[in-house]
């Protein structure tokens, strides 16, 4: 009897060790955020290297280079994802990988076209304060496709790169880390900022529209109980029509 209680004993602590290894916090979720910056940082030198091993001139390239540098960041992304969320002994279920259901199936696209239109009403609202972007043209031409099977390409990225490695890392590892130190209100607004300030990397006018489409991915991902397969998807779909509506209006 004795030794079944021991042995019950040690299991449960077994458990909860698991379960507190499993829950990782803010100074882990921040070390990551760096390592996601350092990453991308990385991934733009072997885009360069590679560029410059095919001759392409960078600043003028015959195609977006985006059909490269996506595949390398967000290879990056999920890799340095995967290495944290290891390291805590989780996997992709403690990272929100669930199947959604058909519910969040059907509301998810509507709420992707909602975050369009807001980003698309900040960026406008920017530009009427600040002035245009001075690097759009340049950000233009590395990112918009110039042909049809170039944007099916891209928004094939959007769906399975783009929205899902950005996701598990942001809402899925960095929100979740930041909630389980600061509480849901809390976590919500840092993770926000973060993945705002991460975009500034591209251009500074990007910062608030992706503070904002963090906000709103980061609800949805609060509101499906951490799914983020949903915000994966949201996330996706609104890189997906931005493309989309880009390459019509310049054709």
């Amino acid at each position: 009897m004795k030794n079944n209680i021991n042995r019950s004993l040690k299991s449960s602590d077994g458990e909860k060790k698991m379960e507190n290894q499993s829950k990782w916090r803010a100074k882990i979720a921040l070390a990551c955020y760096f390592a996601l910056i350092g990453g991308i940082l990385l991934g733009s030198l072997i885009l360069e290297l590679l560029l410059f091993g095919m001759r392409i001139d960078y600043l003028d390239p015959p195609f977006p280079v985006a059909l490269i540098a996506t595949p390398i960041n967000e290879t990056i992304i999920l890799g340095i994802t995967l290495l944290f969320t290891k390291y805590k002994g989780s996997g992709l279920k403690e990272l929100g990988l669930k199947k959604p259901s058909l519910r969040i199936l059907a509301i998810v696209p509507v709420l992707a076209v909602f975050l369009f239109l807001l980003g698309l009403g900040v960026a406008f609202g920017q530009e009427i304060v600040f002035g245009p972007d001075p690097t759009a043209e340049f950000l233009a031409k590395l990112m918009t496709p110039t042909n049809s099977l170039q944007l099916i390409v891209m928004i094939v990225f959007s769906l399975v790169l783009v929205g899902p490695c950005e996701e598990l890392a942001f809402r899925g590892f960095v929100q979740k880390g930041f909630e389980n130190s600061f509480g849901k209100m809390k976590g919500l607004l840092v993770a926000s900022l973060l993945f705002g300030l991460l975009h500034g990397l591209n251009t500074l006018y990007a910062i608030v529209p992706a503070f904002i489409g963090g906000l709103v991915l980061g609800y949805l991902w609060q509101q499906t109980n951490g799914n983020t397969t949903a915000s994966a998807l949201m996330h996706g779909i609104n890189n997906s029509i931005s493309l989309a509506i880009v390459y019509f209006a310049t054709v």
